[in-house]
């Protein structure tokens, strides 16, 4: 795992759990689900779901609520922003757990579905995450579902994304008001997200046996396009002090263009919202 001490200290502040709890409902917002409407777990015995990098564990506990017969497993590398047991629903257990790790054994073959959201961050340095993705679908049962959700890189703050309140009076926004993008592009230059090889998880889904495959990009709608921005910025904005140590020009940089971002948006009305990604595939029922 490529992220340094100074990188993910931050993830584990209590500036960052408020920006991860803003993220979960935002993102819940797109689908009005935490599960992919794709799933279908109404006909798995003995259900088990996986949540994986789970943070605050809030996607874990609301499906331990919405399914009560359930067993739910949430993990991550560091236990510091999960809730304390006694808040925890009774069908939901906490691990201590780096998916950069051997699989256990007794989570082998185990689960009807595994989810994992937003990691790129940690496979900085243009690390290839099909090995990782190996070790996901051998967590899961036959038949069983992996739900990858990921910002579509691809599309990231083209023009399809960006949105201005008053078209007429700014009607090229992703030329006029581009700040976000510059921004973007700093961020992928300094920290080496791998955003390529995250843009062909589908494909890589179907290398590793995974059939049914599904990449449903959605672009948030408008009424949460400022929740967007301000998690994006809320990101930068802890980010930068990484930045600081690693380049300073690159830095001095991101502090002007976050400042502009923070007036395209809040003087002009113009939000780049980047478009949410749900991956999900199936185990074959016949594999073993």
């Amino acid at each position: 795992m490529v992220v340094g001490n100074d990188e993910y200290s931050i993830w584990r502040t209590a500036p960052d759990a408020l920006r991860l709890c803003y993220q979960h409902f935002l993102w819940r917002e797109v689908n009005k689900s935490n599960i992919h409407p794709s799933i279908d777990l109404s006909d798995k015995p003995d259900l088990r779901i996986a949540e994986l990098a789970a943070g605050h564990c809030l996607w874990a506990m609301q499906v331990a609520e919405e399914y009560p017969h359930a067993q739910v497993e949430a993990s991550d590398i560091s236990l510091g922003l999960a809730p304390p047991q006694p808040d925890l629903p009774p069908n939901l257990s906490v691990t201590k757990w780096s998916f950069f790790d051997p699989v256990p054994e007794h989570w082998k073959g185990a689960f009807d579905l595994v989810h994992i959201r937003l990691v790129i961050q940690v496979f900085g340095g243009n690390q290839d995450p099909r090995a990782v993705l190996e070790k996901f679908v051998s967590m899961l049962k036959p038949g069983g579902y992996l739900q990858w959700d990921e910002y579509d890189y691809f599309d990231a703050d083209k023009n399809n994304v960006y949105s201005a309140n008053d078209p007429t009076r700014i009607p090229n926004p992703e030329v006029t008001h581009n700040s976000s993008t510059q921004l973007w592009k700093i961020m992928m230059n300094t920290f080496q997200w791998p955003t390529e090889y995250f843009d062909r998880l589908p494909r890589y889904y179907a290398d590793a046996g995974l059939e049914n495959v599904v990449a449903d990009s959605k672009r948030p709608p408008p009424s949460i396009f400022r929740g967007f921005y301000e998690h994006w910025y809320a990101l930068v904005a802890q980010l930068i002090p990484v930045l600081e140590a690693r380049d300073m020009e690159a830095s001095q940089d991101a502090r002007q263009l976050l400042a502009q971002m923070k007036k395209d948006a809040v003087v002009d009305g113009v939000y780049s919202a980047h478009i949410t990604k749900f991956m999900v595939g199936k185990k074959p029922e016949s594999s073993g």
